[in-house]
């Protein structure tokens, strides 16, 4: 009821807007006048200046081509900035963003950004957390390599850089509505002007989103969920600004945001699925499609794929100019809560699910100074940051009814029947008749439902300093260091309620039944029957059925300190021709495992002590050469630039089938080369802008355990394509009688990618080619335009990211033959988050 007031009271805020009339960003030339290419505005140095003059390697994107690519979240960005890969797996706040083959898979809160997102110079905390709805923007700056010189730590792989419209002095508006298939819905608004002349200037936005689902849902009788359609979108969001300039020398800018998501997000497509698995699933009732058919867009559930986030913030950034050096302080204090449920097998089956008490609540505050100012040919700068973060998230799984014979026949008789036994006749086999259970309580339905509740704290400080002298009037040298100290605590609690067949394993075998099994058959059973034992064992006595915590939970803490920077050099062969080159190196915070792991000793009566969930700090270490020109009369920018990139205990989160397990890959690497180019052609109004990037990735050290993590060696990043390329063409044409036309076309291919962080070879996804167009026409002042616009019109499927469907087999070792995986499937079974399908609407935008 709340939401549809606040809703209500935002349409109705917004529709005077959309009647009274505007103008649009983009115009055409004077007739006869020679088109330059426009100087873009950068900060990717926390300095404004021209992105040509800037020795980093940087693509940025103003208005009009954030407009005109309807770009309105990161994700959207992938369509104009060459490298970048964006990709979203269980909910759209598990967001992740890749730069030159690098980011960090994010499932897991306890693993923080590779890539930063800032959005008005606020961090945030993770990639899902800056996910959303951005608004009126000025411009996105894509930082690519490490930038943790001044953008501090969890910037190892690059930065977006977000940047907002702001206030404006003169009073004007804007609107926009937004209709298309799947029923799209989108109303937005702004209105912005002066309080007291000179002094006070506001800026309020306003957005409205509706739309249905991409995927149909398969619904299983009796199950808890009637909703039909997944990965709709239902949200609202609110920015305010005011922009203070009390006197010449300070300037203020105050910015508060609300949003609110609440949708049916996400669910997962059967991507290949294997004949025992789905012979199992078939004769408990389920559907499996056979053959496996992902562009059907249809997925299983008998439990919500529901989400629900809410999003707010407060900052004060304050510039205030002395005679020699000014002085920015940017104050921010951010909180992010998300709620959701989940089919967590994803499949016709009651497997399991999380119900209840699943959350992510994080708070965060941080205080950021710079000092900037040049004296003489030398420009320097330097500054301090200190944040706090607060999280606490809960993870429930409940085992559903259909658990215990669904993993009976799995194990017991695979191509058989289904055994009323179930899991009771496993355990009563596998011990001989020692540990009995009654049948058909073993796994009761509803039961073997926990509750882990994790709280971190992190605490950062760093100071840094940045600094550019011109030793003459055409080379420049830059030099910078940052030094970061981090703390991190972490406490958790576990309350299990074990099923009965994991709780008699347990009591039999102890808190650890797979190793106390090994321990009292080893020598004693054939090997076979032993190996056979644990496999079963470890199947019935899933992590989120094990005890063993409870008693103990975590109490963990660990502090990072590293040096980061940069050296770099650049030379101006003519005034339209730089080229540079340096090295710089970047961090990514260590941190701890927010899942459940059994890596301590184990105390009798009591449980695991001394857990050990901490993984180590990612550092990168680049080289970068490059160029940057404005050539023929500036009509074409062209730049490019070679990198090679080190990576130190890369963190490599994957997903085992059952649970999340975090590894430091030892010694990792990417290199490759980036271009970009915009054109202002001979034909007037003519626009074509493009990329291309070569990413050549491997994972060439890694000390492991496990078979199928050691198998990754010599092998690629996952969800890293090594060709991407992207281009854009854009028309505008003068129609008189006061009309414009503008057309465009945008499109991305990728070249074919492992989707899946193991690099199981049924996670490929081919290479593809995604396709947008618009046309549209409007009044030459700028008072209103309409567009027909379509997105991925081919209607490409393609995954984001494969996996292995939960507890439903696991493909077996991988091969030690150079790391290819040489060994059958073993009855495992995937299932895949898609991409977005074809979608297409009209848009009408107005300015006054």
């Amino acid at each position: 009821m709340k939401m549809k007031v606040v809703r209500a009271a935002l349409l109705a805020a917004a529709s005077p807007v959309v009647l009274a009339g505007g103008a649009f960003a983009q115009t055409a030339g004077e007739p006869g006048a020679q088109r330059q290419v426009e100087v873009i505005t950068v900060t990717a140095q926390q300095r404004e200046q021209s992105l040509q003059d800037v020795p980093v390697a940087v693509s940025a994107f103003n208005q009009a081509q954030l407009e005109n690519s309807g770009i309105q979240d990161i994700k959207d960005l992938i369509v104009l900035a060459p490298g970048l890969m964006v990709t979203s797996t269980q909910s759209e706040t598990i967001t992740t963003a890749r730069v030159r083959g690098v980011g960090t898979v994010g499932d897991n809160f306890g693993l923080e950004s590779s890539v930063g997102v800032y959005i008005d110079g606020v961090f945030r905390a993770r990639n899902g957390v800056g996910f959303g709805d951005l608004g009126e923007l000025e411009r996105i700056e894509v930082l690519r390599g490490p930038q943790g010189t001044l953008f501090g730590k969890n910037t190892s792989a690059g930065v977006l850089n977000i940047i907002t419209q702001q206030p404006e002095f003169e009073f004007g508006g804007t609107a926009e509505l937004q209709v298309g298939n799947y029923d799209l819905r989108r109303l937005s608004g702004s209105i912005t002007g002066p309080i007291v002349e000179d002094q006070l200037a506001f800026r309020l936005f306003a957005v409205t989103n509706q739309r249905d689902g991409f995927t149909d849902l398969n619904l299983r009788q009796g199950g808890t969920t009637t909703v039909t359609d997944s990965e709709n979108q239902d949200y609202y969001s609110i920015r305010g600004q005011l922009l203070w300039t009390p006197s010449a020398t300070v300037t203020g800018r105050i910015i508060a945001d609300f949003s609110d998501r609440s949708e049916f997000c996400c669910s997962a497509v059967q991507w290949d699925y294997d004949p025992t698995i789905a012979g199992i699933v078939g004769q408990l009732g389920g559907q499996v499609l056979s053959p496996a058919n992902p562009s059907a867009r249809q997925a299983f559930a008998n439990t919500p794929y529901q989400q629900d986030v809410t999003d707010w913030g407060l900052s004060a950034e304050f510039d205030v100019d002395f005679d020699a050096a000014t002085l920015t302080s940017i104050t921010a204090f951010r909180h992010w809560e998300n709620e959701r449920t989940q089919d967590i097998d994803y499949s016709g089956l009651d497997i399991a699910s999380r119900l209840d008490g699943n959350f992510t609540d994080l708070d965060r505050f941080s205080q950021e100074f710079r000092l900037q100012g040049v004296r003489g040919n030398l420009d320097w700068l330097v500054g301090g940051f200190y944040s706090r973060e607060e999280l606490e998230l809960g993870d429930a799984i409940r085992f559903g009814s259909q658990w215990e014979p669904f993993l009976g026949i799995l194990l017991t008789a695979p191509s058989g029947t289904p055994s009323p036994a179930g899991v009771s006749q496993t355990i009563s086999s596998l011990t001989n008749g020692a540990v009995n259970i009654p049948v058909g309580s073993a796994i009761t339905a509803g039961s073997g439902v926990n509750q882990d509740i994790y709280n971190q704290t992190a605490t950062s400080w760093a100071i840094f300093t940045h600094n550019t002298y011109q030793l003459t009037d055409r080379f420049a040298i830059t030099g910078g260091l940052r030094y970061t100290r981090e703390e991190k605590d972490l406490t958790a609690s576990f309350s299990t309620n074990s099923p009965a067949a994991c709780a008699a394993l347990e009591g039999a075998f102890g808190l650890n039944p797979v190793g106390g099994w090994l321990g009292a058959t080893s020598g004693v059973l054939p090997a076979a029957t032993v190996t056979g034992g644990a496999v079963a064992i470890g199947n019935i006595c899933l992590p989120y059925a094990r005890s063993g915590l409870d008693n103990t939970g975590y109490d963990q803490s660990r502090t990072d300190e590293e040096v980061s920077g940069t050296l770099r050099a650049q030379f101006d062969i003519s005034d339209d021709v730089m080229i540079y080159g340096g090295y710089s190196r970047g961090f990514k915070a260590g941190g701890f495992n927010l899942d459940r792991q059994f890596n301590g000793p184990v105390t009798p009566g009591v449980g695991y002590t001394n857990v050990d969930t901490s993984f180590a700090p990612e550092t990168i270490s680049a080289w970068e050469a490059g160029f940057k020109s404005t050539l023929f009369g500036n009509v074409l920018q062209l730049n490019g630039n070679f990198f090679y990139q080190d990576i130190e205990d890369f963190q490599l989160n994957t997903f085992n089938g059952t649970a999340f397990v975090v590894e430091s890959v030892d010694e990792a690497r990417s290199y490759g080369a980036e271009f970009d180019f915009l054109w202002l052609t001979p034909v007037d109004g003519l626009d074509i802008s493009g990329g291309y990037a070569y990413v050549n990735t491997e994972y060439q050290t890694i000390t492991t355990t496990d078979p199928l993590i050691a198998a990754l060696e010599g092998q690629s990043f996952s969800l890293s394509p090594e060709n991407f390329v992207n281009l854009a063409v854009n028309y505008e044409r003068d129609l008189g009688g006061n009309l414009i036309t503008r057309m465009g076309l945008d499109t991305r291919y990728v070249s074919g990618y492992n989707t899946g962080s193991d690099n199981d070879p049924e996670k490929f996804q081919e290479s593809f080619t995604v396709l947008n167009a618009r046309i549209g026409v409007g009044s030459n002042d700028e008072r209103w335009f309409l567009e027909l616009w379509g997105r991925n019109l081919t209607d490409e499927t393609y995954a984001q990211v494969a996996f292995d469907a939960f507890a439903q087999g696991r493909r077996g070792t991988a091969g030690a033959d150079g790391g290819e995986w040489t060994q059958p499937r073993n009855t495992a079974s995937y299932a895949a988050f898609l991409g977005a399908p074809r979608t297409y609407g009209i848009t009408l935008r107005t300015r006054f």
